[in-house]
Formats: structure tokens, sequence, C-alpha cells
């Protein structure tokens, strides 16, 4: 004979139920929460990813694409095949055009993923490389330019006392036509001579530019027409009103005027000679500053000569002194701003020059 069984009590099982349920509920608000932390970490990283100044690309072992935070790709094309995201990319620096044309020079980095496969990380490093080449250049130009001062102090004074002699024979020679021909060349020689050691003192003197605010769109129709250029090419100024530099106007005068006149020389065997002048703002250092563009199409520059054409007597036209763009290199150096060339022989030359933008009134 068994004894009865105990039957669970009714009110017990009803409170561990409510309690089971409770506890259900609370699991399942935190779970809940957990999973709108979690989409609203994953939106925020999302926007921090696509937000970084450089682009990355998530490769899986066969290549494929597993996340990247450039889905529209890049407006333009890489000099050198293949892109970074495909196989047999070389890595390192790689040069980039943009559609718009202008060339940046990207870094690549690659990485092994955790799980396998590979994340490719591309950086503009532009600027730092244009930095370091004006850095460098600048060096080499101030040794240059030590140089050439000591040279030009030394020839000066001989200098002065043939122009001085050439000139009173050119006065004792009136009357005889031949040898007064040889000597106004010479005194034209000497003059030459004279010009190019002044051009070479002033490049090699230290700069110290005031601060004026130059507005750059006036300042700019105000040195085309002091060089009476108005018949010569088709100018057009795109510069923002708003847009102004902060630095010596009369240095930049220098600047500008030995740019306008490069672009016409290189303008002199083209169809329909033209100039464009563009300006965009841009913030550097959280510092705003504006960066202007000249742009001509005419016969352009060189590969092999666009390296060398900051040098002091390096010139790609004939009859130059070659000192015009070591001079400005010099002039927005002192001004802390930066410069540099873009050209394609056939094509045109672009000038790019940066200088910190003057403060609101």
């Amino acid at each position: 004979m068994t004894g009865a069984q105990a039957h669970p009590d009714p009110r017990q099982l009803l409170e561990a139920f409510e309690a089971f349920t409770a506890a259900s509920e609370h699991l399942q608000a935190r779970y809940e929460a957990l999973q709108s932390q979690l989409g609203q970490l994953q939106g925020e990283l999302q926007t921090v990813i696509e937000a970084v100044p450089f682009a990355i690309w998530v490769l899986a072992e066969d290549g494929s694409l597993r996340f990247t935070n450039r889905p529209q790709g890049l407006e333009g094309r890489f000099l050198q095949d293949p892109a970074p995201w495909e196989a047999g990319s070389p890595g390192g620096q790689r040069r980039f055009q943009t559609a718009e044309g202008r060339e940046l020079i990207f870094e690549e980095e690659r990485r092994s993923a955790p799980h396998g496969g590979t994340i490719v990380i591309l950086r503009d490093v532009t600027e730092a490389v244009l930095r370091a080449q004006q850095a460098t250049r600048e060096d080499r130009l101030a040794a240059m330019g030590r140089m050439a001062a000591e040279l030009a102090h030394e020839i000066r004074n001989p200098l002065g006392s043939l122009a001085l002699f050439s000139g009173m024979l050119v006065e004792d020679l009136g009357d005889q036509a031949g040898p007064l021909e040889l000597a106004r060349k010479m005194q034209e020689g000497v003059g030459r001579l004279n010009t190019l050691v002044g051009n070479t003192l002033a490049f090699s003197r230290d700069l110290h530019p005031r601060t004026d605010a130059v507005p750059l769109r006036e300042f700019w129709e105000e040195v085309f027409r002091s060089a009476a250029l108005a018949g010569a090419v088709s100018w057009k100024n795109q510069i923002p009103a708003k847009a102004t530099w902060r630095g010596d106007s009369d240095l930049l005068r220098q600047v500008a005027q030995n740019l306008l006149q490069n672009a016409v020389r290189a303008l002199e065997e083209a169809e329909r000679p033209r100039i464009v002048l563009a300006a965009v703002e841009e913030r550097l250092d959280g510092q705003p500053c504006w960066h202007l563009t000249l742009s001509d199409n005419g016969c352009g520059i060189p590969a092999e000569a666009l390296a060398k054409v900051f040098d002091p007597f390096f010139s790609t036209f004939g009859g130059g002194t070659g000192l015009g763009l070591a001079v400005c290199h010099r002039i927005i150096v002192a001004h802390e701003g930066l410069l540099f060339i873009e050209s394609q022989a056939g094509r045109g030359t672009t000038v790019h020059l940066r200088l910190a933008a003057a403060p609101v009134a």
C-alpha cells in the first residue's frame, strides 16, 4: 500500500509562475535596452568611421569586400594601378588624380584582419608631403642664396667700374658709328649684369612681411591691369568677394607679377590664351586660410623640369634670369604659406597659393 502523493499548492505554483514571468520580462527589457545601446553604439561607430579623414576597406581572404567607409568610392583615379582594394596593390605612397584634375598623394597601409583577410587604410598625406618638399627646397635655396649674395657683392664693385667706363666710352665715341655700336652693346651687357646682381641680392635678403589685409579679388585685378595684360589674354577672375589674405601686399604683389608674367609667356603660342583665377576657403590646424589657383592653358612644363622650376637661375624660358619663382617661393615661405605647381607639357599649368585668411573686421 503506497502513501498518498502530496499535490503542490496552487498558490505556490502561481507565485512561482509570476516570479518567472517578472524575471523573463525584466530580462527581455534588459535585452531590448542592450540591443538599443548596441544599435546606438553601432550608429555612432559608423558615423565616426565615415567621418575619419582616411578611407578604410576590409577585405575577405578571397579579396571580396566586407566593409568600407567609402561606399561611393573615390572620385578620380590612381596614377599607378591597381587600386588599394585590388590584388597586387604596391602599397606605400600612391598618387591620385581627382575628377577636377588635381593630384593628391595618399599613404596606403595594409594590416591583417583579426579573423582573416586584410584591412586597407588610405590616408591623404598631400599636405605633409608638400610641406616637407617646401622645407627641403627652402633649405637648399637658403644655402644657394648665401652663396649667391657673396658672389654678387664681389661682382658689384668691378661691375660699377665697368658701367662707369662703358658710359664714358659711349660719350667719347659719339662720332664713330662702328666703335660706338660696340660700346653700346657692351654698356647694355653691363646693364643686364647689374640687373642680375640686383635681383640676386633681392633674392638673398631676409624678408620680414607686414600683416595687411589683402582683398584677393581686387588685388589680382589691380596687378593684372598694372601689367597691361588686358589685351594679351582672356582673363577670368572667379575669386569670391570675401576672400582675403593676411600678408604684406607689396611682397605679394611681386609674387603676383612674376606668376602672371610666367603665365603670359607660356601662352605665347596658345590659340586661345586663357588665365583663370579661383579660390576656396580651407581650414588648416583649425585656422582659416584661402587656397588660390592660377591656371593657364599654355605650353606647360615638362616633367623633368618641374622639379627644378624653383631653383635660382633655372628657367624654361629663353632669356630669363630664373629668379622669379625662387623669389616667389621665399616670399610665400616668409608668410608661412604654401606654394606648389602642377603642370603638363602641352596642357597648361596651375599654380597653387595658400595663405592665412585675414581676420574678419
